[in-house]
């Protein structure tokens, strides 16, 4: 769910490919001085040691500054771009090349210059652009490397499901999307209005339709939340040829402030009832919780999640593997499930796998996922099948590469790598060009969905070899 809030996982934090070596291309590497670009607010600056060049740019200061930075005559192909900077602490900052935007985030390097994987960009021949936008601002820089590049061939994980007892139709959808992971992508779209909407649109189905059990949260039920028969549906889209993932936004168990506050500028704050699954709407401390197995609190969490699992059991029972995502975006700590940090959150994590797996014998999830990019939060991968990232860029064109490249760092050839939501259609063949190969993507909805792009952009993407549908879905999974 989306938030005025940086995506968690803007760019890559220092990210390195783990991917097959390359063979080395022959075109040209373009390297870049800062201090040569056309300034529109920053300025050059030679203070801080260890500069190349005969300085590099500073300021950065309101939302207007930038560097602009042409490229003559460059050779048409693929790119890494390479970004040696400086930052305090963690800075946010937008790549604009010929136009494209990919907003990103540095990490702290202290008073010293570090070097940053940006990710893959096209350059055309010719004259090409290169920007450096305020973003955050308030961060230093010294040059831009572009180093012609390939794509490396994936490397494949494993098939088999973390759970040793997953029923034949799951195993068999998790070796689907392992065989065809870096071949296609998969579409995926939440909400059944945005689900229509592609079809009249696009005249597609996607191959992956999200639901949410969020009105099955108990709290939300003794409000007299009406679950919308949400479960039956999503079984009807299992049963009519497309792959279900479900969410949890997990109203807490207790705890709820339920009114209406006032924040420190004197703004009304809501913090009722329906917004119980936000760190600001309750007080449920599950830390506490969880370190009392004896606890109300932690009998509440059980309650909780096996009222979950009654729904579950209902698609179990009508052979509809789920692509189970829960607790997601914890590492953001705007959902109460990740305001108490990385270990707990893993605990929880952990609790939840054998409740649903191992005491509820639910035996059809694949475990997706999705809390962020920091390795700390990680719950291991006895307890993973697929690793997700939530993406909300503001330039659709943007093709996530640093985000797929930091996560391929840390998962190559364990897990496979999804954009388990993402602001609208993600532009795949664009994607698939710079080397970031999803194993699928499942777009937001309304006007965080496909009605972000023009119908053009959607009908083009729908109809790329490069992207999966329903209709391209094999019998056995289905």
């Amino acid at each position: 769910m989306p938030l005025l809030k940086p995506s968690l996982a803007l760019a890559a934090l220092l990210a390195v490919t783990s991917m097959a070596a390359a063979a080395a291309p022959s075109s040209r590497a373009i390297h870049l001085e800062a201090e040569k670009a056309t300034l529109s607010g920053p300025v050059v600056a030679a203070a801080r040691p260890g500069f190349t060049g005969s300085g590099y740019v500073t300021g950065f200061l309101n939302g207007s500054e930038k560097m602009s930075l042409t490229i003559p005559n460059a050779r048409a192909g693929l790119y890494n771009v390479r970004i040696r900077y400086s930052a305090q602490t963690i800075k946010g900052y937008d790549l604009v090349v010929n136009g494209v935007k990919t907003s990103a985030i540095f990490a702290p390097s202290g008073e010293k210059f570090a070097s940053q994987d940006a990710g893959n960009v096209e350059l055309r021949n010719g004259v090409n652009t290169v920007e450096i936008d305020y973003g955050w601002g308030h961060y230093d820089i010294d040059s831009i490397d572009l180093v012609p590049t390939t794509v490396p061939r994936l490397v494949m994980p494993p098939a088999a499901t973390v759970d040793p007892k997953a029923s034949a139709k799951t195993r068999a959808l998790k070796a689907y999307l392992v065989g065809r992971y870096g071949l296609g992508t998969l579409s995926g779209q939440y909400d059944a209005a945005d689900n229509k909407y592609l079809r009249d649109v696009a005249g597609k189905t996607a191959a992956i339709f999200g639901g949410d059990f969020i009105e099955y949260s108990p709290s939300r039920i003794a409000h007299g939340s009406k679950t919308k028969h949400e479960t039956e549906n999503m079984i009807a889209a299992g049963k009519g040829g497309q792959i279900v993932t479900m969410s949890w936004h997990w109203n807490a168990p207790a705890g709820l402030i339920d009114k209406m506050e006032t924040d420190s500028h004197g703004k009304p704050v809501d913090h009722k009832w329906y917004r119980g699954f936000y760190t600001e709407a309750t007080t449920f401390d599950f830390q506490k919780a969880l370190a009392d197995p004896k606890s109300p609190e932690y009998a509440l969490m059980l309650r909780d999640i096996d009222t979950i699992a009654i729904q579950l059991k209902k698609m179990q029972a009508a052979g509809v593997p789920v692509l189970w995502r829960p607790l997601h975006e914890a590492e953001g700590g705007w959902f109460w499930w990740g305001s108490k940090g990385p270990e707990p959150f893993k605990k929880l994590w952990r609790l939840m796998y054998d409740r649903l797996t191992n005491h509820n014998n639910l035996h059809t999830l694949i475990w997706v996922y999705s809390s962020g990019t920091d390795p700390k939060w990680y719950p291991g991968d006895k307890y993973v099948d697929i690793v997700g990232v939530d993406q909300y860029p503001s330039d659709l064109r943007d093709t996530e590469t640093g985000v797929w490249k930091n996560l391929l760092a840390q998962y190559a050839g364990r897990k496979p790598i999804a954009l388990t939501e993402f602001g609208g259609v993600p532009d795949i063949p664009a994607m698939q060009r710079v080397g970031a190969r999803w194993s699928y993507f499942v777009s937001w909805t309304n006007d965080l969905g496909p009605k972000k792009n023009s119908k053009d952009e959607v009908k083009r993407i729908y109809s790329s070899p490069a992207v999966i549908n329903a209709d391209k879905l094999p019998r056995a999974i289905r």
